[in-house]
């Protein structure tokens, strides 16, 4: 990313329109997690945070033994969402809402199953939620976008490969839409080229290293991905 066309420049003073980022996969929260005061950088372009309601649930929520733990510092990052509850909207959607519940009613089956001294017969089967995460996402996009005034674009922070397919083929398909979709790393770059955040110059090979390189990178002029249409 070069720095001599940066992603978007901070608002003029009295300029009351902002970029929006949207985190679309809870893998960017986790890995700022991992460099402390890491979270906070995403309030450092001055753009409005947008929050999925499925991805809000996801990182507060224990998966539960057996389950994908990936989700790192699952405290951390609900604390720093409590804190930020002003700062952050969390769009609510229809996918959302039924994840919740059917959470809900699982939970409490559970809790039933176990009241009952964890019987021989098979625990209560978890929802199976892992391919409809995607379609959340894109209410949340479409509600970002139409919420930000003509001219600026969604910044869509979003790691995970299947994620990063999914906004960017329902992207093509809009009849009108400006998003502007990168992963952590490139982030983490924007913020030093164009912010001077201190710490950022660093903090990609940090996470890097604590992650025993299980992160994922890309090619030079792979990342950020700017999608435009018409």
């Amino acid at each position: 990313m070069g720095s001599e066309a940066p992603v978007i420049a901070r608002p003029d003073p009295g300029d009351a329109r902002r970029p929006g980022i949207l985190v679309a996969d809870a893998t960017p929260l986790s890995l700022l997690a991992d460099i402390p005061g890491g979270l906070d950088w995403l309030f450092a372009p001055g753009a409005r945070i947008w929050l999925t309601d499925i991805i809000m649930d996801e990182v507060r929520r224990n998966p539960g033994e057996g389950q994908d733990q990936r989700i790192e510092h699952r405290a951390e990052i609900a604390d720093w969402i409590d804190r930020n509850r002003r700062r952050i909207r969390r769009v609510e959607t229809r996918i959302g809402r039924r994840y919740a519940a059917d959470m809900q009613a699982w939970e409490s089956a559970m809790d039933v199953w176990r009241k009952a001294g964890l019987p021989s017969e098979k625990a209560p089967p978890r929802p199976n939620w892992s391919n409809l995460g995607d379609r959340s996402i894109w209410f949340g996009i479409s509600s970002a976008n139409a919420a930000i005034a003509g001219g600026e674009a969604v910044i869509v922070l979003a790691d995970d490969a299947d994620v990063r397919a999914a906004v960017e083929a329902k992207g093509r398909q809009q009849k009108k839409v400006a998003i502007d979709l990168m992963g952590t790393q490139t982030f983490l770059e924007w913020l030093v080229e164009d912010f001077r955040v201190p710490g950022a110059d660093t903090a990609w090979q940090t996470i890097y290293e604590a992650r025993s390189g299980k992160v994922a990178t890309f090619e030079d002029g792979a990342d950020p991905v700017y999608i435009r249409v018409p």
